[in-house]
Parts: structure tokens; C-alpha cells; sequence
């Protein structure tokens, strides 16, 4: 069912977690969706029922087939998910040409058993990388070897980094069949993003003229939030109006919100460091910022820091290779070691002391995200590789 230039008519997504209204994969599985919908290619997402929702709805011209969710057991659910979206894959499959599968787990688990039956190519995306990485953890599941055996039913890969396609490639997977589609974010107009809207914005989140800089994402271990944190105190000393604003929650795992609490309360930090916790307009927060931060020792690679670019703000990141691979320091950001925080300290205060130099990164940053991170080259990447693996299996 594939239409005279190969595209695919209809394609089916498999993601555990869509409906959590953060989170990168959740962002970038909508962001696909609604764009393939856009362009007249039908749209259907398996997921997991985390939130008590319709079993079957229509949301953004995609129909959403919903998993039941039984308690709090991660095996169970896992099992459900794996049954009912073979289940689901099986009975439709004169509808989607194409399975694509976001991380290596349950989705991917799920795409390869009904592979056996489904006669349809399947995309898998890789999503993290290093210590936390798809890779070394489905070395490391139980079933390890079976999971390994039904990895190599997927028919192409896509990749976020370099890093990542090399350690896809370490389990034996051809080089060809990984390509490397970074993630990317809706660009507004120039003038959404002008010293105008900067000032207004400023207004309207009640956030004064005083030093700001932003976090946006999770507040997970990987994330080196303490870090941050205990640079803060270097920080206020040359700018001790500066404030500091921590946009983001700590969910289900590796949750370090309660001892971030605990550990501004123990600095004397509640003056100038805010936990504001989940909010709808975090891109407001960034561009009413002086500055964006992302102090992580590990990243797939951060939707925030992608938005952050588009928002025209001066970021402030450390230097592992999925930050470096698309920010340059100097240039468009500039890049600190991980866990160093003097150095974060300092980057910071370079930028609260220098608005011309905050101003040219922040402009570069714009630039870098019109030419290599807009949305629609990523949604014609991920189109041109369905078109790429259904010509693959028609040969």
C-alpha cells in the first residue's frame, strides 16, 4: 500500500509513554506524529495506558491504541504491552506499510514478534547513550540473548549521535542500516524571539531584571542538577541577585527532586534557587532567560537543549559528545566539563557580565537551529528513511 514515489501511506509508532505531558521521547513521538499527519501519511500510535485514558481516541489526526496497565509491576506491564500490540499489529496491518519503534525495549520487543507474522519493514530510534544507554542496559536485561536475536528483526536504525550509531554498531548492526536524524523543535518567527518579546515575557512571568538562568528537564541523577547547585553559591557571590530557576520534575526514575530540595535549603540557597516543578511554557521561561543551562553528564540527546537553541538564549553546557555534537564552544554555547563546578560557575558568570557575548552566542545558537534542527528536516529525514526500507524490502 505505498503510493507511486515510495512513500508509505500509513505509519504505526510504537512508544511505551506518549500521554505524559513532558519528557523528550514524549515530545519528539507527538512533534513525528502530528507532522506525518500533515503530510498526508496516515498515523497510528501503540502505547502504553499510563493515565487512565480512552483505550482507542483520536488525538491530532492520530487514532491512539492504548495498553491496559496493571499496577505498578514493570514485567506484567511489560507482558500486556508486548500481547495486546502484537494483537493490535496483526489485525491491522492492511493499515500501516511501516512499524517504527521508539528506544529498544518494549516497542522494539513488540515490532520483531509480529514481524514473524506482519510482513512490514521496522525503524527502531535510539534515544540515550554511555552508562544509561539503550545498548549497555539490553546487554544487561534478563533474556538478554533472546532480546539480542529479535533486535536483528529490525530493518534500519535511526541514531540521535555519532556516539550512538557507534555503539549501535558495536552489537554487530551494518553501518548502512544506521542513520543519524537529530532531534529537533518548531521554529517561531524571528521576532518571537526579540528583545521585545524577551522584555514582555519578563513581565508577564513576574520574573524582574535581575540575572536569570533556566533548566529545563528532568530532575534526574544523570542530569548533575547538585552540581549546579553548589556552583550557585560562586555565582550569587558576584551576582547576588542572580536567580536561578529549575523548570522540570523528577519522575519515576533516578528522582533527585527531594534531595535537591533538601540540599538548597542545607546551602541557604531558597532566595535565589526555584523549583518550580512542570510548566506548559518552559520555552517563555528560556527566552525571557539571560541564559539556558544543562550541567548533565549524560544525554541522549536533550530536547531542551535543541529548544534552547531555537530560542536564540546563550547556553551554558557541558562538554559530552551529544552536547558537543551540536553545539560549538565559543561559537554557539559555551561547553565546561562535566562535574566541574568552578568552571560551570564561571562560564555563567562570563555571560551574566558580558550581554555582547551572550548576545552573539545566542544569535549563533538561532542560526545553528534554522539549519540543522527545524522540524521539518527532521519529519523529511524520518520519511526518507520509511521510503529507503520499503524499497529495501520490495527488492
Amino acid at each position: 500500500m505505498n503510493t507511486d514515489k515510495g512513500r508509505p501511506k500509513g505509519v504505526c509508532l510504537l512508544v511505551t509513554n506518549i500521554d505524559a505531558p513532558s519528557g523528550g521521547i514524549q515530545k519528539n513521538s507527538r512533534l513525528l506524529l502530528r507532522e506525518l499527519h500533515k503530510r498526508g501519511i496516515a498515523t497510528y500510535a501503540c502505547v502504553r495506558n499510563y493515565h487512565g485514558l480512552p483505550r482507542n481516541e483520536v488525538v491530532e489526526g492520530t487514532l491512539f491504541h492504548r495498553s491496559p496497565v496493571l499496577g505498578a509491576s514493570i514485567a506484567l506491564n511489560g507482558i500486556l504491552y508486548l500481547v495486546d500490540v502484537l494483537i493490535w499489529l496483526i489485525r491491522n496491518r492492511s493499515k500501516y506499510d511501516v512499524i517504527h519503534c521508539q528506544q529498544m525495549f518494549g516497542p522494539t520487543m513488540a515490532a520483531a514478534v509480529a514481524s514473524y507474522v506482519v510482513d512490514k519493514p521496522i525503524l527502531t530510534r535510539v534515544t540515550t547513550v554511555g552508562e544509561l544507554g539503550e545498548v549497555k542496559q539490553i546487554r544487561e536485561m534478563p533474556l538478554s540473548a533472546l532480546r539480542m536475536r529479535l533486535i536483528r528483526r529490525v530493518t534500519g536504525w535511526a541514531a540521535l549521535t555519532r556516539a550512538m550509531k557507534e555503539e549501535l554498531v558495536s552489537l554487530g548492526i551494518a553501518d548502512e542500516e544506521v542513520r543519524i536524524i537529530y532531534n529537533s523543535t518548531e521554529i517561531a518567527p524571528e521576532v518571537s524571539y526579540s528583545a521585545e518579546t524577551k522584555a514582555r515575557l519578563r513581565r508577564e512571568l513576574n520574573l524582574g531584571d535581575a540575572p536569570i538562568a533556566v533548566y529545563v528537564g528532568r530532575l534526574s541523577e544523570e542530569k548533575n542538577l547538585d552540581v549546579l547547585v553548589r556552583s550557585w553559591s560562586e555565582v550569587i557571590a558576584r551576582f547576588p541577585t542572580a536567580q536561578l530557576l529549575l523548570l522540570g520534575e523528577g519522575g519515576a526514575y533516578r528522582n533527585v527532586e527531594p534531595a535537591l530540595r533538601a540540599l538548597v535549603t542545607e546551602l541557604g540557597l531558597g532566595a535565589s534557587v526555584h523549583l518550580l516543578g512542570h510548566v506548559a511554557n518552559a520555552k517563555d521561561y528560556v527566552i525571557a532567560a539571560d541564559l539556558f543551562v544543562l550541567p548533565s553528564r549524560t544525554e541522549g540527546m536533550s530536547n531542551a537543549l535543541v529548544e534552547a537553541l531555537s530560542c536564540g538564549t546563550a547556553i551554558v553546557a557541558t562538554d559530552i559528545a551529544a552536547n558537543a555534537e551540536i553545539c560549538t564552544h565559543g561559537e554557539d554555547a559555551l561547553l565546561v566539563p562535566v562535574s566541574d563546578g568552578r568552571e560551570l560557575a564561571a562560564a555563567i558568570c562570563e555571560l551574566f557580565g558580558s550581554a555582547t557575548l551572550a548576545a552573539r552566542l545566542g544569535a549563533a545558537a538561532r542560526r545553528k537551529a534554522e539549519d540543522s534542527l527545524s522540524l521539518g528536516r527532521m519529519v523529511g529525514a524520518y520519511i526518507e528513511a520509511y521510503q529507503d526500507l520499503l524499497s529495501r524490502c520490495r527488492r
